[in-house]
């Protein structure tokens, strides 16, 4: 059998075996309260038809995507421009459900032979994705008139392995905190001057239940996600080989001083009654928890921006956002999250083209400014930001420029590009079910605790890299 066969076979099980754990996205939702990390309901539709006749024959392409709810229908309508303005280009997007059933779908079709030219893949889904051997890095296949140097560097980093460029950005996100300002206000706290530690989080969750204005101070989603996040903001890498990307990962740091502060804290918060556990991967539940006021604040992916801000209009309060906590206030960065859009190189040149034509003109300010007002997703291009700010956007609509204020803090390192490895979504599952081992058991230790998780972590890394090498 060879290589690329062996490859293809691989990730279909190994691939399905990895990604059931977690859908893995980090953030993302729709105005009915669902994230794009749980939209499971399969929902297609035609989103343009013919446009133009330059090309001799007309190019037909799929795009499957995991955008649900209002975020589906917004790709749905950018799909259709894209049609209206292309020459002798059809396109069908469709929704295949969460990101793990995407990548999934996709992979499944590679190997039927009849794959869609643009797959949207979560960011964890990297290194799996890179060792199918089924795609062609993006770089290869958008137009020649593609600026690079104009789309941010801290999202263009991650994607970039090894010199190239594998997937183009879309809807990149990262974790901040969301407060309720009314409750804030009422308890005596500075809406305007939120907490920026971990400490300053555990305080200000004690004075807005002792004022009781909500019964617990804050939740987020049992997720790894969050972690990974404060692993990178202090410097610390999740993994070695320096975060995976320098070569295959085979050890990872839970049972570092960084994780030891990080479990610590969250564990104390939860037994100080502070925090509201909502259950692993439990966005929704984290969300509306927050928009009913049962909890002051939220961590929370800055791609609900927009959705959040109009659930708590409705809600009766008015909504802050803040940079993600960390330890002691020291900052180095924060790690993306979200997805990219990835081509099979099995296509044929001219749905490549058509693939490339489409990537590229997504990215494009005029649809990177449209998908950031609607969602939160911040643009991934430079020129998008600069063109909000001359227009006044931020001026008015101050959460939004949270997440990138954090971006653009952000230190160019190892730990902040984040890690690659194949069984990412494994080792998220670890870490959630090695925090409710924490906080369900009265005789835990974090310490060990977090010895039995870096321990099985490992295992992970070690089958999945016997599976490929």
């Amino acid at each position: 059998m060879d290589q690329a066969k062996s490859r293809r076979r691989f990730l279909t099980g190994a691939g399905a075996a990895a990604i059931a754990g977690l859908a893995g996205c980090s953030g993302g939702g729709s105005q009915g309260g669902s994230t794009d990390t749980d939209t499971a309901t399969e929902s297609g539709g035609t989103a343009g038809t013919t446009a133009g006749s330059a090309r001799t024959n007309t190019v037909s392409i799929k795009f499957w995507h995991a955008m649900g709810g209002d975020l589906g229908k917004l790709v749905d309508s950018l799909v259709s421009d894209f049609v209206g303005q292309a020459d002798g280009i059809e396109m069908t997007a469709t929704q295949k459900g969460s990101y793990r059933e995407t990548l999934n779908a996709t992979t499944s079709a590679v190997q039927a032979g009849n794959p869609p030219a643009i797959a949207q893949i979560f960011e964890i889904g990297t290194q799996l994705a890179i060792d199918s051997g089924v795609f062609t890095p993006v770089e290869n296949i958008v137009p020649d008139s593609v600026n690079f140097d104009n789309y941010l560097d801290s999202v263009m980093s991650y994607y970039r392995i090894d010199g190239k460029l594998h997937s183009m950005p879309f809807n990149s996100s990262n974790a901040i905190f969301y407060y309720n300002k009314n409750a804030f206000e009422e308890a005596g706290l500075d809406p305007e001057n939120p907490p920026t530690t971990f400490q300053g989080i555990t305080d200000a969750a004690n004075t807005l239940t002792e004022a009781g204005v909500v019964d617990k101070g804050t939740t987020w989603p049992n997720h790894s996600w969050f972690v990974e996040q404060w692993f990178a903001e202090q410097g610390q890498t999740l993994v070695n080989h320096e975060n995976g990307r320098a070569s295959r990962a085979t050890e990872i740091f839970l049972e570092s001083d960084a994780s030891k502060k990080i479990f610590n804290w969250w564990a104390d918060l939860y037994e100080k009654d502070q925090y509201l556990n909502p259950g692993i991967e439990a966005w929704s539940e984290a969300q509306q928890a927050f928009l009913t006021q049962k909890t002051g604040m939220l961590g929370y992916s800055t791609s609900s921006i927009a959705p959040m801000k109009e659930g708590a209009k409705q809600n009766g309060f008015e909504l802050g956002t803040m940079k993600l906590p960390t330890p002691g206030g020291v900052r180095n960065g924060v790690v993306i999250g979200g997805a990219s859009l990835w081509t099979p190189a099995s296509l044929s040149d001219a749905k490549k083209e058509a693939a490339g034509e489409f990537i590229a003109w997504l990215t494009k300010p005029e649809q990177q400014k449209r998908w950031h007002k609607g969602t939160g997703y911040f643009p991934v291009r430079e020129e998008a930001i600069s063109q909000l700010k001359s227009e006044g956007f931020y001026e008015k609509h101050p959460n939004f420029l949270t997440a990138i204020e954090q971006l653009r803090a952000t230190e160019d390192m190892p730990a902040t590009r984040g890690a690659l490895m194949g069984p990412f979504t494994k080792v998220r599952t670890i870490v959630e079910e090695g925090y409710v081992n924490m906080i369900q058991n009265e005789n835990r230790n974090v310490t060990d605790v977090l010895g039995n998780v870096d321990s099985e972590a490992e295992k992970a890394l070690k089958s999945y890299n016997q599976k490929v090498n």
